[in-house]
């Protein structure tokens, strides 16, 4: 009775095996991989801007009250308007040396602002140039937007798959044919930032809203996997 169970054992994990074999070989024949994309510009429609205000002296404590008055202003005034995204980035100190020697301290903070009202931050940002000082402007497709054409290009690039599939499918001897795996991929280009010398920001005038060409932003859909034929 033992040596009935051990050749019962046996025969099972034989045709278990022998089994996955046979699927594996199946599964890896005929296979051909394929690939095709869909691509498309599409036009920039958030703005993000990083101001900053920025003291330089002798008494650290008066450079961040100074600072921080300007920060509650710039709060202040960027609430009014409901279009716009505000945060506030880190509060930094930096010692000015002459020779070795620390003669004062310089101290800042960053404010961004976000919004897909380009033309209403671009006027708050005209404001906040009285106190504040533009660093960088950055332009870039809305997360919205983004999403709503990666849908539109998955379908093109199925529906582009499916015809290079269809094209590989006239010159192999076996018509039927299953997908084994599919992958989709999407990415576009970085954010276009604009950084500000500070003769630039010399040269903007208190008060009024800064000239912006927001420009494009390129997302490509890449579809691409295996495909049997039997």
């Amino acid at each position: 009775m033992h040596k009935l169970g051990n050749s019962l054992l046996f025969f099972v994990f034989f045709i278990y095996t022998h089994n996955g074999v046979a699927h594996e070989e199946q599964t890896l024949f005929n296979q051909v991989y394929a690939q095709a994309q869909a691509e498309r510009d599409i036009p920039n429609d958030e703005m993000l801007t990083l101001l900053v205000s920025e003291h330089q002296g002798k008494n650290t404590g008066d450079l961040s009250a100074k600072v921080n008055r300007d920060m509650e202003w710039a709060v202040k005034m960027v609430k009014k308007n409901k279009s716009l995204e505000v945060s506030t980035g880190a509060y930094q100190t930096y010692p000015i040396y002459k020779n070795a020697d620390i003669v004062g301290w310089r101290v800042s903070q960053e404010i961004q602002l976000k919004s897909r009202n380009m033309a209403e931050l671009s006027e708050v940002v005209g404001k906040l140039q009285e106190k504040l000082q533009v660093r960088q402007m950055q332009f870039s497709a809305s997360k919205q937007t983004r999403d709503d054409i990666e849908n539109e290009l998955i379908e093109e690039a199925m529906r582009a798959f499916k015809r290079r599939v269809a094209t590989i499918e006239k010159h192999m001897d076996d018509k039927d044919y299953r997908i084994v795996n599919l992958h989709i991929n999407s990415n576009g280009q970085r954010p276009q930032a604009m950084q500000v010398q500070r003769s630039m920001m010399n040269s903007m005038e208190i008060g009024s809203a800064p000239t912006v060409e927001a420009g494009t932003s390129k997302i490509t859909v890449t579809v691409s996997g295996s495909v049997q034929f039997f």
